[in-house]
């Protein structure tokens, strides 16, 4: 896995790459419907300005030596999109709606003082701990939570507007990190949404080669869940695919069945119990 300062400068290169991209998008573009339900591409960027200010304002008050969550927000560790995700999506629309033709302007000056910020960080920096509605997370970990957040909404835009889009590959690592970490958003507790309790736990085993290896089971017990870095047993199901559609399923933007449709998931076990992994897992 790469180190903090590998995945530093790639966060850095990405984020500029998709800084790039944005400047370029024609301006029909921007009320387009993203992959996101509720939020167009305009939409989508106004929630990652919302983003890079609050990673930028609890960092900063990590770095003193501060963790209390900030007026309005939940205590660390008791966030989750079921919560929040109605009022998310509403205030991302609100915020596109007053920033008005100041929208772009805006996301590059909030992303590049979130970059200098983030990838200046010493590391004992990286240690200090910071605010997260999903839990206290190191500092350095913000890299990572940026990161997936800039890599996954570039895909929801893409996904949107060109036919063949994918995740970009130099993000998949700090994907990886967060799910298997539960560092806040990203995690695979942040992911899951419970259900009822099952009369028997359900395994499902991941078996991801290329391009990052991945090799785990996800047991879901329905009102909780688990992840095994060591798979243990025999499991109920098995996927085996590429790490971007790994994280795609984890992250709500592919259901199994559509996988498995268009040829990006084989599994082994019960197909039931396949297509039912996406009613827990939708991430936000």
């Amino acid at each position: 896995m790469e180190t903090f300062e590998q995945r530093s400068k790639l966060y850095k290169f990405e984020s500029e790459r998709f800084q790039d991209f944005l400047k370029n998008l024609p301006n029909e573009e921007w009320s387009r419907q993203s992959a996101c339900d509720e939020w167009t591409v305009a939409d989508v960027v106004a929630h990652l300005v919302g983003n890079s200010e609050f990673y930028a304002a609890t960092v900063t008050q990590g770095l003193k030596g501060e963790s209390t969550p900030p007026e309005g927000r939940p205590e660390a560790g008791t966030g989750h999109p079921s919560i929040s995700g109605s009022s998310l999506a509403k205030s991302s629309i609100e915020a596109r709606k007053r920033l008005g033709d100041k929208l772009l302007e805006t996301y590059l000056e909030k992303d590049n003082r979130l970059i200098n910020l983030l990838t200046g960080l010493s590391s004992q920096e990286q240690a200090k701990l910071c605010y997260h509605p999903g839990s206290l997370v190191p500092a350095g970990n913000f890299v990572d939570l940026r990161f997936k957040e800039v890599i996954l909404h570039e895909w929801d835009i893409r996904s949107a507007i060109e036919e063949k889009a994918g995740l970009s590959a130099s993000g998949l690592a700090s994907m990886i990190i967060l799910i298997q970490e539960s560092f806040a958003s990203g995690s695979l507790r942040w992911a899951f949404w419970a259900g009822s309790a099952l009369d028997r736990p359900v395994r499902y085993r991941i078996e991801v080669k290329t391009p990052l290896p991945v090799t785990a089971d996800i047991v879901v017990e329905g009102d909780k869940v688990r992840y095994e870095e060591t798979p243990q047993g025999t499991a109920d199901v098995t996927f085996r695919c590429h790490t971007h559609v790994f994280a795609l399923l984890m992250y709500g933007r592919m259901s199994v069945a559509d996988a498995i449709a268009a040829g990006h998931l084989a599994i082994n076990g019960d197909a039931d119990l396949a297509t039912k992994f996406s009613q827990w897992f939708k991430g936000i």
